[in-house]
């Protein structure tokens, strides 16, 4: 556990620098471009998180095959046969889709499909490195990008200064090509004198029907999180997109620090997968870290009050997806990651479609009650918590007590009791002692262990 708990600051010292640059990018651009073309740019963010279903399930193959292995044990001539099937196969696809996009006369599609193969490639490295506990190079290749867009964003607000989307759409296509051209030449440099099993082998291919029910598993899991979005996109107008779009944003820069826990898990997991105790404690430590993180709604409401009045609309939004978190917490970080290490495909495809069809389905309730912002995102936090409960049944050590509905149910009462207070500043203060005094009185051994775990690395350090 204390070598996860290294890993983790090593994930998440990178992941501070992309929260950082999120918090830059999250209120710059929106306040720089206004809301019709901010609606703009995040309609490219959206189509552009599909790109992924492209690779059909290699990458998953890969992040299969290799879970819990040592980065030393990889036989290279495998890896490097990996790499170029992957390569050839991801320009071969981008180069049909920008033709595609290219005759249905749709800018915002070829931007899109443009970002094929760099995304797809990245996400490569980023799953090894994930998949065998390589924490210091995914660090690496995580700084890289917030950099690069950070750079780029001030570069177009301070000096282009153009209010367009489609030079910030542009960064964002460039940024990928400039990172997947450094990894480009430091793996020629790599392989260079290392022989290569066949391209197009069994093996390649093994990989996506290895991986093609964790892929669609995926796509559905990302229908499931951007439900709401499209409903709203097609159901509501321009402005309700923008608000919708920049509370996902907000929620984004908190879901960094679950993103860091759950990636840091799996190589744990897949050794320890059996674990019923250790399991069991980790589903306590991210219930307690998800509703912690909450707090940061009373953050984002300062600043938008303070420096995006035009995008306060969005704070009501934000007020319910943020309770949220304790069960986004859970299905992240041991959930799907536990479907994976116990090679459960197929159960976690069903499982992953099931929660999609519930997500689309409350959320055509929500537009059919009332068409809003508000009820969309209600019935999105519903949804988390439906398949929070729902998924406990299927890991021993993770099955829902009473002790943690009673838990749950507090503290959702504290959070929406609080953040509906008039005045903030006494919301915040309340919020926080509401919740340390629920985990206490649940809670106080698992509390005092986490703070403990996460203290122990900094004094060493």
């Amino acid at each position: 556990m204390s070598n996860v708990v290294f890993d983790l600051f090593k994930v998440f010292s990178s992941n501070f620098l992309v929260l950082v640059v999120g918090i830059i990018n999250g209120f710059l651009i929106p306040k720089f471009l206004g809301i019709e073309q901010y609606a703009i740019y995040k309609t490219f963010g959206l189509y552009v998180g599909y790109v992924g279903i492209l690779h059909f399930g290699f990458i998953d193959g890969i992040y299969i095959k290799y879970g819990g292995i040592r980065p030393n044990e990889i036989p290279k001539s495998d890896l490097k046969s990996e790499w170029l099937f992957l390569l050839s196969f991801q320009s071969l696809i981008t180069v049909i889709w920008v033709i595609l996009a290219y005759l249905v006369d749709q800018p915002l599609l070829i931007s899109v499909s443009l970002s094929i193969l760099p995304i797809n490639l990245i996400t490569f490295y980023k799953f090894l490195y994930q998949a065998t506990g390589d924490f210091s190079s995914y660090a690496k290749i995580n700084s890289l990008r917030p950099v690069l867009l950070l750079t780029s964003t001030l570069i177009l607000i301070f000096l282009v200064r153009e209010k367009s989307a489609a030079f910030f759409i542009a960064a964002s296509v460039i940024v990928p090509y400039m990172i997947f051209s450094v990894l480009l030449f430091r793996q020629v440099k790599q392989f260079k004198n290392v022989g290569n099993s066949p391209v197009l082998s069994k093996n390649n291919f093994s990989n996506i029907s290895v991986g093609i029910f964790i892929m669609i598993g995926n796509l559905s899991s990302m229908f499931f999180y951007s439900m709401d979005r499209w409903f709203v996109k097609f159901l509501l107008t321009t402005e309700d997109f923008s608000y919708y779009s920049f509370a996902v944003s907000m929620m984004g820069m908190v879901m960094i620090l679950i993103s860091s826990v759950a990636m840091t898990f799996y190589p744990m997991l897949v050794r320890e997968k059996d674990n019923q105790e250790l399991i069991n404690k980790l589903k306590t430590y991210l219930m307690i870290l998800g509703a912690l993180s909450s707090v940061t709604y009373f953050f984002f409401d300062i600043v938008v009050r303070s420096y995006l009045p035009n995008y306060s609309p969005s704070l009501g939004v934000i007020a319910i997806l943020f309770a949220g978190f304790p069960a986004i917490a859970v299905i992240n970080a041991i959930y799907v990651n536990l479907y994976k290490a116990q090679k459960v495909e197929k159960k976690y495809f069903f499982t992953v479609i099931g929660m999609a069809a519930v997500s689309f389905s409350l959320n055509l309730v929500a537009v059919l009650v009332n068409k809003s912002n508000i009820t969309i995102a209600l019935a999105t936090t519903v949804a988390f918590y439906f398949w929070f409960f729902y998924s406990s049944k299927d890991f021993r050590g993770a099955q829902t007590s009473f002790k943690e509905i009673i838990y749950l149910v507090l503290f959702l009462a504290v959070f929406f009791i609080t953040t509906r207070m008039t005045y903030l500043w006494f919301g915040l203060p309340l919020y926080i002692i509401g919740v340390l005094a629920i985990t206490c009185i649940f809670y106080k051994s698992e509390l005092t262990e986490l703070i403990s775990k996460i203290l122990k690395p900094l004094k060493k350090r």
